[in-house]
Formats: C-alpha cells, structure tokens, sequence
C-alpha cells in the first residue's frame, strides 16, 4: 500500500514536470514565454499567491495559468500573433495576483518609514530656521512657528489613526514652508549685506527660483484647503497678477533687460505671498 501511493506521487511529479516542459517548448517562439511561465510557476511572487487564503487571489492566479495554456496551445496551432496576446494577458493576471496577495502589514511598515523619515527631516529644518531667526524678527518667527504648530499637529492626528500617507502629506507641508522659510529668511540676510550675483541674469534665475518655490507653496499649502468663496476669488486675484508679471518678466529677459526682469518678478512673487496669506497661512516674504 505504502510502495503504491510513492508510486502515485512520482507519477503525478513526472506529469507535472512534462506538462510544465511541454508549454514551455510550445511558448518558446515568443522571447517573453519562458520568462512569464516562471514567473507563473517558480517566482517568488508565485510562491507568495500560492500561500495566499484570498480567494480572490487564487481565482486570479488560476486565470493566469489558464491564459497561459490557451496561449501555448495557440503557439501549437502556428497561431503566433494570437498565443503572443494570450501571453500579455496572462502576465498581467499574474502581476495582479501578486499584488493582491502581497501582505498589508508590509506596506503599512513602508508607509511609516517614509513619515519617520520626513517626520525627522521637518524637525531638524525647524530646528534651523529658529536659529537663523534668533533675535531676529521675533513676530515673524512666532507666526511661522505657528503655522507649523497647525500643521504638525494635524499630521500627529493622523499618524495615530494609522494614517499615515495622509501624515505624510502634512508634513509634506511643513516641509515646504520651511524650505522656503529658510530661503527667504538667508537670502533676504544676503542681499541686505551685498549683491553677491555674479550678472544680472543670474540674479534674474534667483527670482525666477523664488517664484517658482512659491508657485509650488501655493500648490501644497491650499489646494486641498475648503476655502470660503472670498478667500477664493483673493487668491485667483493675486495669483493672476502674478502670473501677468512674470510673463512680462519673461519677456524682458528675452530682450536681455534683466533688471527690468527682476524687478518684475520681485513684485511677481510679492503676489503669490499675498495669495498665501489672504488663504491664512502665514509664511515670510
């Protein structure tokens, strides 16, 4: 009895072995056959999908087995073109599969590395923004910190509910308006003592740099902000005009008018800050 089940075993090995070989040498005229059949059949991905009790998982993973085998009998048939369609389907059934069965824990432990991480990062700019601003501009260093009290303590909320992509979106946050920040708060250092551009024009890259970083505050800090219809139509104004200016800053440094440039994207930037603060946040400027 016990020499007659090995018996069966080895018989249903060899089959499987021989059915397996035979797809594979019937899928080899397309160069992607041999690599889809491992990844269906001795992957890490399949061995992930094999373990998994989603049964959804499994209907998924039996498609992608099924596809593979219409594929290879198609490429039996002479049907090239065809059995290489089948092929395509059939990997993405398996991707699908895959990601399906990939365990939730892992990439909620990957979520909460990258908030750690920025969560890190946010801190020590702050660290260096407050002591580039120590005794100096002491309302300006409160309404910033402020804001940045706001901030990270919707982001603490979210991360103890678990939250944490939308934690990290928080900090996303403050960490734009730090850089910024600190930007502002060096450059405005610098160009009190001297003008230290080398030409014009690399002035004229300097603003053009600081208007960009705001654009990008303005994108961050209140594009998912319920602001009211007043606050609104504030920030299109300024925001308009800003945008007016800088295209006549474009134009002036096609002419080669780069102190003209400069000065209109000066007052260029100084609407987009105005568009920060109409929406109620704070930043230097």
């Amino acid at each position: 009895m016990f020499g007659s089940n090995i018996y069966v075993v080895v018989l249903i090995f060899i089959f499987s072995f021989y059915s397996q070989a035979s797809v594979l040498a019937k899928i080899s005229e397309d160069p992607r056959g041999a690599f889809i059949s491992k990844l269906i059949n001795e992957s890490s991905g399949s061995k992930q999908v094999k373990k998994s009790n989603n049964p959804d998982v499994k209907k998924i993973y039996q498609q992608a087995k099924d596809l593979l085998d219409d594929a290879s009998e198609q490429f039996t048939l002479g049907n090239i073109k065809q059995g290489s369609l089948l092929l395509d389907k059939s990997a993405k059934k398996m991707f699908s599969a895959i990601r399906l069965a990939r365990p939730q824990k892992l990439g909620t432990v990957k979520k909460k590395h990258d908030y750690d991480n920025r969560k890190k990062t946010v801190y020590a700019l702050r660290k260096a923004l407050n002591r580039i601003n120590t005794g100096k501009n002491t309302d300006e260093q409160k309404k910033i910190n402020a804001q940045l009290d706001k901030i990270l303590a919707m982001s603490a909320s979210l991360e103890q509910l678990g939250k944490y992509s939308s934690a990290k979106i928080e900090l996303d946050k403050a960490y734009a308006l730090l850089q910024s920040s600190i930007e502002l708060v060096r450059g405005g250092q610098t160009l009190v003592r001297s003008l230290n551009f080398a030409t014009p024009e690399d002035e004229y890259k300097y603003e053009l740099d600081r208007y960009n970083t705001h654009k990008m505050l303005i994108k961050l800090l209140l594009g998912e902000k319920n602001n009211s219809d007043y606050v609104q139509k504030a920030v299109l104004k300024f925001t308009t005009q800003a945008t007016l200016l800088k295209k006549q800053a474009e134009t002036a440094a096609i002419d080669k008018q780069f102190k003209e440039a400069i000065s209109l994207l000066e007052k260029s930037t100084k609407q987009l800050v105005r568009a920060i603060r109409s929406a109620g946040v704070y930043i230097p400027g």
